[in-house]
């Protein structure tokens, strides 16, 4: 039975280190309760002087920066793009102070193409997202890999490999199972009114505008809270909607700007059901699976969405066949929503989101390397 137990783990991220935690900072973090983890960032440091620098962040987890990485991905030949890897690799090697590594886990899906230069004994490939300009890269990087993982089958169908694949759905911060609630809501929540929450980046190319506008529009009495960037800043980035100004103005909508984690898992308690509007015609791949889903369920609360490729024959959430149909929709939940947040629907949620806890997810995939 392979287990992750006293194993030497490399993790790559395009992500750096820092206060938001996505999953392969998450997984790091589980990993490093016994496990020696070293979280490479695959993304240049040019005004480091050391070559390599090594963070430690815990006894067991430490965070690698590299000054330099391989140049010209979309122009060299993959042996070149080999070569420079290689160089780095040794330099990397000669600072961290291990022999073996056990298993190399990427989450990257561009600088390092090949993962055979790790020499080491379990090699998993994990893209999380899909980024259409790095899909020239997939299949090479999966056919180095011992496995392949991803949170969506439609990112998996995109990977042409040799490779074993496999789906492993998103993990849920343990943040969000043991739940710190407070007594009184934020202000923002209306204790007269229906409260529907909407958690994401607002600069996001994928949500679809029109309908999430004609939800608002259309239910003048529910109040409709945005959590996450709504302008220009290190997270949100500078893309600016119109729609967005439309909606800043309807006197049913609040924006609380970015919250920590643990002020969202607070928060998130306090919604009567959330909503989901991404745009699954111009964009299917990208919104075939959301972290966030779990996030809300953990609350047990109801989730009205758009087609969710990932969820479409599931009875977690109350998905529409078209994303016309979501003011009606809203409207009708909103109406009966004792019913929709039932104590079995949120028993049934809740149980849901636990069973998909980063710890129970490393099972799962220590099961399938065991295979």
């Amino acid at each position: 039975m392979f287990e992750f137990k006293n194993k030497t783990i490399l993790i790559l991220s395009p992500e750096d280190w820092g206060e938001n935690l996505l999953s392969k900072h998450l997984y790091a973090q589980e990993l490093s309760k016994n496990n020696k983890v070293y979280f490479v960032h695959t993304v240049a440091h040019p005004t480091q002087k050391e070559l390599v620098s090594l963070k430690i962040i815990s006894s067991n987890l430490n965070i690698v920066h590299l000054k330099k990485v391989a140049k010209g991905l979309f122009k060299l030949p993959s042996f070149l793009i080999d070569f420079q890897n290689s160089i780095i690799l040794k330099k990397m090697l000669k600072v961290l102070p291990i022999k073996t590594i056990d298993v190399v886990w990427s989450f990257d899906q561009s600088k390092f193409q090949n993962l055979h230069q790790f020499n080491a004994t379990v090699k998993i490939f994990h893209p999380v997202d899909f980024i259409p300009k790095a899909k020239p890269f997939l299949n090479r990087i999966a056919n180095t890999a011992d496995v392949v993982f991803s949170v969506s089958e439609l990112i998996l169908d995109e990977i042409k490999t040799t490779s074993p694949k496999y789906f492993i759905n998103h993990g849920l911060d343990e943040l969000f199972i043991t739940r710190d609630i407070p007594i009184h809501p934020p202000s923002f929540i209306n204790p007269e009114k229906i409260n529907v929450g909407y958690v994401g980046n607002l600069q996001m190319k994928l949500i679809d505008w029109d309908n999430l506008v004609r939800t608002i529009k259309e239910n003048p009495t529910i109040n409709f809270v945005f959590i996450g960037p709504d302008k220009a800043s290190n997270i949100g980035g500078s893309i600016t909607f119109g729609q967005l100004d439309v909606i800043k103005k309807m006197n049913n909508t609040f924006f609380t700007g970015v919250l920590s984690k643990s002020k969202l898992q607070q928060t998130l308690h306090f919604f009567d059901a959330f909503l989901m509007c991404y745009n699954d015609k111009k964009f299917p791949i990208q919104v075939s699976n959301s972290h966030k889903i779990l996030e809300y369920l953990s609350t047990g609360k109801t989730i009205i969405s758009y087609p969710i490729f990932t969820y479409k024959n599931s009875n977690l959430i109350e998905i529409v066949n078209e994303n016309h149909e979501l003011p009606e929709r809203v409207h009708e939940i909103a109406n009966t929503i004792n019913e929709f947040n039932s104590n079995e629907k949120k028993e049934m949620r809740i149980a849901y989101a636990k069973n998909n806890s980063y710890p129970q997810q490393i099972k799962r995939i220590e099961h399938i390397l065991s295979r």
